[in-house]
């Protein structure tokens, strides 16, 4: 079989220590923005990524969709385990599909987007449990009126 090069990114290979480790969702509505705010807004270097629907929601679905919490809780730990990341970013978004699809009948919160910020604050204390030593951090991706998307952090109360 011959290959041929298809294409040559610009970008070089970085041999940089991972700064964290991030999860957040696949929705491609989401992805460029996501990339920014870790770059830009957080100023992160070098980032190991894991994109799943749901974002860091999976962390609370142990008892609802074993299977799905289990890979998503291997990945995590191979990531956390490969890069020695003293840090895990979990990223929630507005009009999240799966969250919308799977998980928000779990929740008495009056919004949408108030369910989500609960269930990732379920999220942290889970890690902080299993995760000692990581400080484990929530940003939460808001779209504007004017399509605009803001991050906001989500601080436990």
């Amino acid at each position: 079989m011959e290959s041929h090069t298809l294409y040559v990114s610009k970008t070089r290979l970085k041999d940089l220590a991972s700064e964290a480790v991030v999860v957040h969702c696949s929705d491609h509505r989401f992805q460029a923005s996501f990339y920014e705010f870790l770059t830009e807004g957080l100023r992160l270097a070098s980032y190991a990524l894991q994109a799943v629907p749901g974002g860091g929601h999976f962390v609370t679905l142990e008892h609802l969709m074993p299977k799905f919490f289990s890979v998503n809780l291997q990945s995590l730990s191979f990531l956390l385990k490969r890069t020695a990341s003293p840090r895990v970013i979990l990223i929630g978004h507005d009009d999240c599909l799966f969250f919308k699809e799977r998980v928000q009948f779990f929740f008495t919160e009056p919004g949408f987007n108030q369910k989500q910020v609960a269930n990732l604050k379920k999220a942290q204390n889970a890690l902080q449990e299993r995760l000692p030593g990581k400080h484990i951090e929530l940003y939460f991706a808001d779209s504007m009126e004017n399509g605009a998307i803001q991050y906001k952090i989500i601080r436990q109360d």
